[in-house]
């Protein structure tokens, strides 16, 4: 029995070790199908076979191209490929649409030296990374929207792999090739990475793109226009920024507006200060060369250009007289340097240029007889000039530290004959611009609530009016009586012209609008003038016709130009040179958003969508408010490209908190020693209501982004409340005391920030409402970025913020800009500021970093 045992034993025992040969055999082909699958998985690819492309174009070898040159190189076809220059998107190219086949056949013929362009679109919904794989036997070069990314100088059919960045959006992809005299073959795919499966890539010929931050940066603007005084002609100023480079240029066009049609156009890159004369169809320039410069008047009819003035060192700006007999023209004094230790003399000392000095001089337009009028130790400003031109109106300001707001203007009347000055006020406090009334009897001055007193201040008991909310006053030079026109009027006052006797026309911020309205001087009536944008930029009005030129943007469209008959209160378009740029372009849609605040308080916000916006889809939210005291306009593009942010993926809700200018006197003053209260708790409190109203909003995915003021809010924020997942700030203030003491412009601008109020008498707002001071109470993560150059508010400010959180243990990031002052204006630095910002919110609120690790690395320091 147990010899039976023993030998069923060591059967069992064979089986044993088969079985497991066996399943050691399994396991293998099950690991085997698992590196398999794992490998097929880990790169994603999609065919791309549908293209659109050119007819076929002969391109000849030039002339001698078999002859060496001094270099012992002779011309070849991929000399042809690279000198053959084609705009890309030229809507004169007759395209075709092809399919390619299995058999990879692009062009069925055997043409050497053919020109052909293929185009493509691949479009991702998030940053990706992947190649683009090429089998192609021509001689090529691959453009990335536009942007060359490669060249291939031989026609063989080897496989070429070409690495691709991709924002989220439509991307062209283009190939210029030469032909070999072979059938034309082409493969292509897009290859990415397993972590990126989410991209959701697809191929095909839709044009249709979003809005990116080279649409923000680059093209051909308006950028102002000015009437001549008849209402016949045009100047338009235009300026272009080279796609891909940031490489800019500016000209103007002098355009018949009866006729409809272009007189000249100015290219000279050394003249500046172009404007119509007053009474004359001519214009006027500086011409700098060689450091000196000279006014010119140029005839547009005739093309007749005569100097008026020559030889001038630093000549900073000038005005004709209404009868253009004269010319009051401005000559900057630089002061001498003050060695390698400076005594500063006032606050206002530290700045560099505090010490220069600007005077005033006259110059005869017949005679050429030129006068300096003004000198002394104070710089005067030419306010205007009497319509009859016997008089001018000019103004010096100095500083006194005794009494807010620590500067006191004084305005003159000069006689432009003797120079005999006649004093309209002296040591004013709250001073202001002035301009004279079509008569010369009264003056148009546009100044803060307290420009004279307590006359043109409308606001609660107990507020402190905003100096910043600017306001129109009716000045009689007789009586010294003065009306103030816009006490009750809400909007804020941008610019002003006053046209006759009964008619003034404003341009005011009101609300998140720029609008145009008619003030009617004896019904004391304000009428709102319709205009075709919704922000309004610069206006030029004819002196002899009821005809207008402005230029100005809406939320989803750049500047246009357009012309408004004041009479019948029409506008027709004038100029749009982006439009082709912009054809196929989509955004999102935009709807008003506004709550009551716990105050009883209007809050007015909107809202912006993806352009993809799917009602059944949950969305992470980026929050956006003011910066100083100026509400987030509808304006497009800008620093802060609302649109193009929504293009990732994101709802963004823009409100205009408590303090913003353009909502009436009363709202704007609790911007005054506001830092850190009604601001604060009202974007905490519309966010929770915008969240608990919109079920597509990702509660647990919800940033915020402020600049400058707004800088600052997001860093205290962040101490307030948990809703915010993550915050960027860009030059934001973390300690009011040093951005009161250190920046340029700290404590002048705290004489309306924070009137009355220092760092002895209100501790409870520069330091229990500074960031830093509550470092200990910050909650979730933040990005701080700040140009390094930071003249406004400086760099210390994220630095210090930056060590405090850090020592904390926070979730903190710091990026300097380098070279950038209080906004980055740097082309390629614009560009990368602005994938920082993105790349953070995607990194926190949609858990992709990858493209924050491709621009910075962690390093092992």
């Amino acid at each position: 029995m147990q010899k039976q045992i023993k030998s069923n034993s060591k059967s069992d025992s064979c089986l044993s070790r088969n079985n497991k040969k066996t399943d050691m055999k399994k396991l293998n082909f099950i690991l085997i199908l698992i590196v398999l699958t794992q490998l097929s998985q880990a790169q994603k690819s999609i065919e791309m076979n549908k293209w659109m492309i050119t007819n076929p174009q002969k391109i000849n070898m030039p002339a001698f191209s078999d002859v060496k040159n001094i270099e012992g190189d002779i011309f070849e076809a991929s000399d042809l490929l690279s000198k053959t220059k084609v705009d890309l998107n030229n809507k004169s190219l007759s395209w075709r649409n092809i399919e390619i086949a299995t058999d990879s056949i692009v062009l069925n013929q055997a043409n050497k030296n053919n020109l052909l362009i293929l185009q493509n679109y691949l479009s991702v919904n998030r940053w990706t990374k992947g190649s683009l794989n090429l089998t192609l036997n021509a001689l090529y070069e691959v453009y990335l929207d536009n942007e060359l990314i490669k060249t291939k100088d031989k026609g063989d059919l080897k496989n070429k792999k070409i690495d691709l960045e991709l924002n989220s959006g439509n991307h062209q992809i283009t190939i210029k090739l030469i032909t070999a005299d072979e059938n034309l073959k082409l493969v292509a795919n897009f290859e990415y990475d397993d972590e990126f499966a989410d991209c959701n890539a697809v191929t095909g010929l839709n044009p249709k793109r979003y809005f990116t931050i080279n649409d923000v940066l680059e093209g051909n603007n308006v950028s102002s226009a000015q009437i001549s005084p008849s209402g016949k002609y045009a100047l338009i100023n235009y300026s272009e920024v080279i796609n891909g480079s940031g490489k800019s240029k500016k000209y103007s066009k002098i355009y018949d507006l009866e006729n409809q049609k272009n007189i000249s156009v100015l290219r000279n890159k050394n003249i500046s200060r172009v404007k119509w004369l007053p009474n004359s169809d001519k214009l006027s320039y500086i011409s700098t060369f060689e450091g000196k410069s000279e006014i010119l008047v140029y005839n547009v009819i005739t093309g007749e250009e005569k100097s008026i003035i020559c030889g001038i060192e630093k000549l900073s700006g000038y005005t004709w007289s209404p009868t253009e007999g004269f010319i009051i023209w401005s000559e900057s004094v630089t002061a001498k340097e003050p060695g390698d230790l400076k005594r500063i003399y006032g606050s206002d000392d530290r700045l560099p240029y505090f010490r220069n000095r600007s005077f005033l001089h006259k110059t005869n337009v017949i005679s050429g007889e030129t006068t300096q009028i003004t000198s002394g130790n104070l710089s005067t400003y030419l306010e205007d000039i009497k319509p009859d031109g016997s008089k001018i109106l000019i103004s010096t300001s100095r500083m006194d530290y005794s009494e807010v707001p620590f500067r006191k203007q004084n305005l003159y009347e000069m006689d432009i004959k003797t120079l005999e000055l006649e004093t309209v006020w002296e040591d004013k406090l709250y001073g202001g611009s002035a301009k004279y009334s079509p008569d010369g009897t009264k003056l148009l001055v546009e100044g803060g609530p307290e420009c004279f007193g307590d006359i043109g201040v409308n606001i609660s008991e107990g507020r402190i009016p905003n100096s910043y909310d600017s306001q129109l006053y009716i000045f009689d030079l007789a009586t010294k009586q003065v009306e103030p026109i816009t006490k009750n009027f809400d909007p804020s006052v941008n610019s002003t012209k006053w046209i006759n006797d009964n008619k003034i026309y404003i341009s005011v911020t009101e609300r998140d609008y720029r609008n145009l309205y008619e003030y009617d001087i004896k019904s004391k009536e304000f009428s709102k003038i319709n205009l075709s944008v919704e922000m309004l930029g610069r206006i030029s009005y004819a002196k002899n016709k009821d005809i207008a030129l402005y230029t100005g943007t809406s939320i989803s469209t750049p500047s246009k130009l357009y012309k408004i008959d004041l009479k019948k209160k029409t506008s027709s378009q004038l100029a749009f040179p982006q439009k082709e740029r912009f054809e196929n372009i989509s955004f999102g849609k935009t709807e008003p958003w506004n709550f009551v605040n716990k105050n009883g308080t209007t809050i007015y916000g909107r809202i912006y969508y993806p352009p993809f916006y799917d009602e059944s889809k949950k969305y992470p939210v980026i929050v956006n408010f003011y910066g100083g005291t100026s509400p987030i306009g509808r304006s497009f593009g800008g620093r802060y490209p609302v649109n193009n942010w929504t293009t990732g993926g994101y709802i963004v809700y823009v409100l205009q908190p408590s303090g913003a200018t353009g909502f009436g006197q009363d709202f704007s003053a609790l911007h005054v020693n506001g830092w850190g209260f009604d601001a604060i708790d009202d974007i905490i409190d519309g966010t929770k209501k915008f969240l608990d109203s919109h079920k597509n909003a990702d509660t647990e995915n919800v940033g915020c982004i402020g600049a400058s003021y707004g800088g600052y809010t997001t860093m205290l924020i962040q101490t307030r409340t948990d809703i915010f997942k993550t915050a960027i700030s860009h030059a934001g203030i973390s300690s009011i005391t040093s951005y009161w003491g250190e920046g340029y412009w700290g404590y002048s601008y705290n004489t309306g920030a924070a009137k009355y109020s220092y760092p002895w008498n209100r501790k409870d707002i520069f330091v229990q409402n500074s960031p830093v001071y509550n470092a200990d109470k910050f909650q979730n993560s933040i990005l701080l970025l700040h140009g390094t150059d930071d003249t406004n508010v400086p760099v210390g400010e994220s630095l210090q913020y930056y060590t405090a959180l850090n020592l904390l243990g926070k979730d903190v990031e710091l990026i300097l800009v380098d070279g950038q002052n209080h906004w980055i204006v740097d082309y390629k630095k614009r560009i990368q500021w602005h994938y920082t910002i993105m790349s953070w919110f995607d990194k926190k609120l949609k858990d992709q970093p990858q493209q924050w690790d491709d621009l910075y690395p962690e390093k092992n320091l």
